[in-house]
C-alpha cells in the first residue's frame, strides 16, 4: 500500500488516507495527518499517546488544497521526512515517527498546539534517536538487564522470558516467511517479513540477546515436558502458516512487556515488529482465500446496458453461457431502486450458471442486490469502509494504475486488483497507460488475485499472457461485438491454462 517503496506500512496508510479524504476536506492536511496518525497504530501514535495529546481539526483560512497542491505537499512531507531519517542515522524505512518530525518542522502552528504536551520537534527527535542504541554508546553500556538483581533469581527469570520469546519469534517469522516466499511466490509480502525480521533482529541484539543464552535450562523447562495433540498436527500448509503467525505475534507480545523492564524504547520498536505483522497477516489471510475463490475465474465482464449491441440480458445470458466467471455491473445513469431491480435479475442470471457479479463502486447495492461484491476505483470508498458494509464474505476489487496503488490496496485487504489500463479503452478516457510494464511487475510480485483491463482484446491477450498475466476484464470487445459469443469462446480459449485447442 506504499506511495514510495521506502516507507513504511503504517506511513502509507496515514498518506493513502490523506489522499482519500484531505483533497476533499476544508481542513488543514497537517491536522488531518495527526489525527490520523492520533488514531492509528505505529510508532507516532505511540508517541503522542503517551504524551496524552488531547487534538482534533480545525479550519483555517485558506485550508483548502487542490490536487495538484496536495501531490506538492506530499512531496514535500516525505522528503521532510526522509531528512529525519538520515539525520537519526537510522537504515530503517521511513516511518510514522519520522511524519511527526516533518509535520512538527514544518507547520507552526501545529507545532504550537503540540507543545504544551510535550511533543516538539526536539523531544519525539530524542525519542527517535533513543529508539536506536547504536546513536547512544557502546554496545556494552546498553545492555543493562535489571543490573541489581543479575545474580539473583529475578534477573535469571526474566532472562529466561526473554530468551524463549525471542527463539519463538524468530523461528516463526522464517516459518512464515518460507511460506510466503517459497509456496505463494509473493515478493510483496515476502518483502515485508524480511524487513520485519531484520529489525526484530536489531532490536534483540541491542537488548542484550547474547546475554540471555547463558540463563537458558532446557532440560528442566517445564514448558517442554508435555505438549499438546494439537500442536503436534498440522492438516494443511496454512494451518503451518496460521498456528506460527499467531506464535509470533504472542512472542513479540511478551518480549514488548518484558522488554520494558529493559529498555522502554526498545520495546516500541518490537512493538513496531506486531503492528506491522498484523497487516501481513490480513494480506495473507485475504490472498488465501480469495486465491480460492477466484482461482477458477481467468475471464470478467464489465457490463453497461446502454453499450450492449444486444441488449444487457442477452449479452449477459450469452457471455456467461460461453464462460465469463465474473460480471459486473457498471451503471452511472439508473438511479437507486431501478439499478437494484435490474441487478437482481442479472444475479438469478448468473447465480445459474455459477457465475460471480460484483457491482462497481456502491457496496450499499451490491448488499441490496445479493451480488457477490463490489469494485471500487482510486476515488471510491476505500476498503476498509466498503468491508463494514459488505461484511467479511464480500468480494471487494480495487483499480490500480500503479505499484504504488497496488501495494496500497493489497495491505489494505483488497480481494483482487484491476490492473490497468493496459491499451487505449474504447469505454473509458485515461490520460496515462501504465501498459505491460505495470503487468510485470503485478506477476512477479503478488500472488493476490488480478485482473488485466483497458483495451484488451483477442489480438493482444498473447502479450498480456506472456508478461504473465493470467486473467483478464473486457468490456467493449464482447458487448458491441455482432457475435459475443464467439468472441467470447475465443477469448475463454487463450485464457485456458492449455490454450486453444484444436476442432
Amino acid at each position: 500500500m506504499m506511495s514510495d517503496s521506502h516507507l513504511t506500512a503504517g506511513a502509507e496508510r496515514a498518506l493513502a488516507a490523506l489522499r482519500l479524504h484531505g483533497t476533499q476536506s476544508e481542513l488543514p492536511l497537517f491536522d488531518l495527518l495527526l489525527d490520523h496518525l492520533l488514531h492509528d497504530e505505529g510508532r507516532a501514535t505511540e508517541i503522542l499517546r503517551e504524551a496524552g495529546v488531547e487534538f482534533s481539526p480545525m479550519p483555517r483560512e485558506n485550508a483548502s488544497v487542490e490536487l495538484r497542491s496536495y501531490s506538492e505537499w506530499q512531496r514535500t512531507l516525505i522528503r521532510q521526512a526522509d531528512h529525519f531519517v538520515v539525520l537519526t542515522n537510522s537504515n530503517d524505512p521511513t516511518g510514522t515517527e519520522h511524519l511527526l518530525l516533518a509535520a512538527l518542522s514544518l507547520d507552526a502552528e501545529l507545532a504550537r498546539r503540540l507543545a504544551p504536551f510535550g511533543v516538539t520537534e526536539a523531544s519525539v527527535l530524542t525519542q527517535v534517536t533513543q529508539a536506536d542504541p547504536e546513536l547512544s554508546g557502546p554496545e556494552q553500556a546498553l545492555v543493562q538487564i535489571t543490573p541489581a538483581n543479575q545474580g539473583l533469581p529475578e534477573g535469571v527469570g526474566l532472562s529466561r522470558i526473554l530468551d524463549a520469546s525471542a527463539n519463538r519469534a524468530r523461528e516463526g517469522l522464517r516459518v512464515v516467511e518460507d511460506y510466503v516466499r517459497f509456496h505463494l511466490d509473493d515478493a510483496l509480502l515476502s518483502g515485508e517479513l524480511k524487513s520485519i525480521r531484520h529489525l526484530l533482529t536489531r532490536t534483540l541484539s541491542h537488548l542484550g540477546q547474547a546475554h540471555w543464552i547463558s540463563s537458558r535450562d532446557t532440560l528442566h523447562d517445564v514448558g517442554t515436558l508435555g505438549t499438546l495433540a494439537s500442536e503436534r498436527q498440522r492438516g494443511s500448509l496454512s494451518d503451518v502458516l496460521r498456528a506460527n503467525l499467531k506464535r509470533i505475534e504472542e512472542a513479540l507480545r511478551t518480549l514488548e512487556e518484558y522488554g520494558k523492564l529493559i529498555d522502554s524504547q526498545l520495546s516500541l520498536q518490537i512493538s513496531q515488529c506486531r503492528y506491522r505483522m498484523y497487516t501481513v497477516e490480513k494480506g495473507l489471510e485475504t490472498a488465501i482465500q480469495s486465491r480460492q475463490r477466484l482461482a477458477e475465474c481467468r475471464l470478467y465482464l464489465l457490463v453497461t446496458a446502454a453499450d450492449c449491441r444486444y441488449g444487457a440480458e442477452q449479452t449477459i445470458r450469452h457471455s456467461v453461457e460461453k464462460g465469463v466467471d465474473v460480471v459486473q455491473l457498471r451503471e452511472k445513469q439508473m438511479s437507486d431502486r431501478e439499478f437494484v431491480r435490474y441487478a437482481r435479475r442479472v444475479r438469478e442470471w448468473t447465480a445459474d450458471a455459477g457465475t460471480l457479479l460484483i457491482i462497481n463502486d456502491r457496496p450499499d447495492l451490491a448488499v441490496a442486490a445479493g451480488a457477490d461484491g463490489v469494485h471500487l476505483g482510486q476515488d471510491d470508498l476505500d476498503v476498509q469502509a466498503a468491508r463494514r458494509i459488505l461484511g467479511r464474505h464480500g468480494l471487494i476489487g480495487v483499480s490500480t494504475h500503479s505499484p504504488e496503488q497496488a501495494q496500497r490496496a493489497i495491505f489494505e485487504g483488497a480481494d483482487y486488483l484491476g490492473v490497468g489500463p493496459v491499451f487505449p479503452s474504447a469505454t473509458k478516457d485515461f490520460s496515462e497507460f501504465p501498459g505491460l510494464d505495470y503487468v510485470r511487475y503485478v506477476a512477479k510480485n503478488t500472488c493476490l488475485p488480478w485482473f488485466a483491463i483497458g483495451g484488451i482484446n483477442a489480438e493482444n491477450l498473447p502479450d498480456v499472457l506472456q508478461a504473465g498475466g493470467e486473467r483478464v476484464a473486457v468490456s467493449s470487445v464482447i458487448c458491441r461485438a455482432p457475435h459475443p459469443r464467439g468472441v467470447t469462446e475465443t477469448l475463454k480459449a487463450l485464457l485456458s491454462p492449455a490454450g486453444p485447442q484444436p476442432e
